[in-house]
């Protein structure tokens, strides 16, 4: 019997059935991305290397949930694998032992190397392992043939090294203008496709992101794009497909926002829309920066259905050495650096805090980036420190997991310090006071000069909780320096006037030392609405002689509760309809 059925019927099925699908696809499991270095390989004995090599896997994957695992298989021309097409890592001096050397010798003896081995090991657990390569790594500060680190390409090629514009000498990075460049790196990324076993690769643009003259990153952008076309059709090409008959992935890590990109001659949204990019990792260029600017990237990347992940670093800290020094980090202070903000390694709540924003704004998931070295003997991998990480990354692995604990949004000044570096002390892209590596402008150091007492400066800082008008629970904090109790401060949120006495004055020295100074701190009860990108305003209107010119630059925002919120989803971005592959 046929039975029919009204038309108002049908179209609550259909609603029903669409509702599933987007369900489904909200549901569906976005990569999480672990980056391997190589400090596995650079521990690694000249003895049974490969049983080092696994176990050191297997405590990684143990402590940090993720599905991709990134090796790093080339830089680009000096390679971690058996290559014939470039020149492996130590061979052209003849090395018989040193950094990398010894595990990678014994690897070989035994008839395998570092790529192979770590993408069988891991595929076996079930992950999926792309090849990293690095597109213009620049550790190496002179074309040195003793350097094992700089490429006979290179030696033998200076006139392929790019001519920067601030007239910097030991510039050693190759420029992709030259086809010669680009020809000789894409037979290296041919190689692996054909030969290895691995899923795809990851292309890092952040290392050390320069392709181009410096001041010519958004006009020869074109040609880098042309370029990861060719790079896509070549995987395409490749008579290898993966098990599960799907192409080969494609990942890109790429500078922090999208005006670094164009620093770096990186058109990301040109190679999203052109279908090429399987995920885009946005990443800093060590830390982990809660104000990362991930909606930029989610407006294409995510309508695109491409994995929209952020760089998540075991650090949160910035280049200064200090002070002021930071006293109340506990476990979570680094052992191998000097004793300012560079010391100042993640703890879950602040963890928590980053994460908030990234999914808030859009990102699918996260990146750990650098978090295989703190796996092995150096100082940074003592147990407390590895439970530490263990804590942190399950903490951010989803959204749920973000909101279900006390959160730590904490705002520094990432930039300071980074002009110390300058060529020719190190090579880095950018050394802009104030900036990032990168070139992507950081949190400021407000500085309440003579000129600017009596005048409102003001502090940008992005908060997921309470960005719909939630009433919070927890603390509002900041630190400004060479300001007494005594000296006058109006403080507001977003334009609103908070009211003096809802503000605590506290000597800065117990929880900062090196500076004088006044801690400020405020129930989030009594602060105005937050509104998601915030600022704080402050005026100093105390005008004195002073040894030092006042200063703020750390922000600390510390969530307990959430009163009146729907639901945790309730706090994150609905999520963008997302095509399959």
């Amino acid at each position: 019997m046929t039975r029919s059925f009204p038309l108002m019927s049908w179209s609550v099925v259909c609603l029903a059935l669409l509702a599933s699908v987007a369900d489904a696809a909200e549901k569906r499991m976005a990569r999480s991305v672990f980056n391997d270095d190589g400090q596995v390989l650079a521990e690694a004995p000249g003895e049974n290397a490969s049983a080092f090599i696994k176990a050191w896997l297997d405590r990684e994957s143990k402590a940090v949930p993720f599905t991709t695992f990134v090796y790093l298989a080339c830089m680009p021309d000096i390679c971690f694998y058996d290559t014939k097409v470039g020149e492996l890592y130590g061979a052209r001096n003849n090395r018989k032992s040193g950094v990398y050397i010894k595990g990678l010798l014994d690897l070989l003896k035994q008839g395998t190397d570092p790529l192979r081995l770590v993408t069988e090991h891991m595929q076996a657990k079930g992950k999926e392992v792309l090849a990293a390569v690095r597109m213009g790594d620049t550790h190496h500060v002179r074309l040195n043939k003793f350097d094992d680190l700089c490429s006979q390409f290179s030696i033998d090629h200076p006139e392929y090294v790019i001519k920067q514009p601030d007239g910097r000498t030991n510039e050693t990075a190759l420029d992709y203008s030259i086809a010669a460049v680009r020809d000789h790196r894409l037979g290296i990324m041919r190689e692996i496709i054909t030969e290895y076993p691995v899923d795809g690769l990851e292309l890092n643009f952040v290392r050390w992101a320069k392709h181009f003259p410096r001041h010519q990153g958004r006009e020869k952008a074109p040609i880098m794009t042309r370029y990861v076309g060719r790079i896509r059709e070549m995987m395409d090409k490749s008579e290898r497909r993966r098990k599960n008959g799907k192409r080969l992935t494609l990942g890109v890590r790429v500078p922090e926002s999208l005006h670094a990109c164009w620093l770096a001659g990186v058109d990301i949204e040109t190679w999203v829309k052109k279908g090429w990019i399987d995920f885009v990792v946005i990443s800093t260029w060590n830390n982990t920066d809660p104000q990362t600017p991930v909606d930029e990237f989610a407006r294409f990347t995510r309508p695109a259905g491409v994995d929209t992940i952020v760089t998540m670093g075991n650090m949160i800290g910035s280049f200064s050495t200090g002070p002021p020094i930071p006293l109340d980090r506990g476990v979570a202070t680094s052992a191998e650096h000097a004793k300012g903000y560079l010391s100042m390694l993640l703890n879950t709540a602040e963890a928590r805090g980053a994460a908030a924003n990234f999914y808030s704004y859009g990102a699918d998931s996260i990146s750990f980036w650098n978090v295989g070295a703190h796996f092995g003997r150096a100082v940074t991998a003592a147990p407390r420190q590895r439970k530490r990480i263990a804590a942190w990354t399950r903490a951010v692995r989803s959204r749920e997991t973000v909101f279900a604990g006390p959160r730590t949004y904490r705002f520094l000044p990432m930039g300071k310090g980074i002009s110390r570096r300058k060529p020719p002390f190190r090579n880095y892209p950018w050394y802009d006071e104030g900036s990032s590596a990168l070139g992507h402008k950081n949190s400021p150091t407000l500085l309440f000069s003579d000129d600017r007492i009596g005048k409102r400066l003001v502090f940008p800082f992005r908060v997921a909780d309470g960005r719909r008008g939630e009433r919070l629970s927890g603390r509002f904090r900041f630190w400004f320096y060479h300001v007494t109790g005594n000296d006058r401060v109006d403080v507001d949120i977003n334009g609103v006037a908070v009211d003096k006495k809802h503000i605590r004055r506290i000597p800065a020295g117990k929880l900062r030392g090196g500076l004088k100074g006044t801690r400020f701190e405020i129930d989030l009860a009594h602060c105005p609405p937050f509104r998601g990108d915030n600022v704080l305003g402050l005026v100093l209107g105390t005008r004195e002689k002073r040894p030092h010119v006042p200063m703020m630059e750390e922000l600390e925002v510390h969530v307990t509760a959430v009163a009146n919120s729907r639901s945790v989803s309730g706090l994150s971005s609905p999520p963008a309809p997302r095509r399959s592959r």
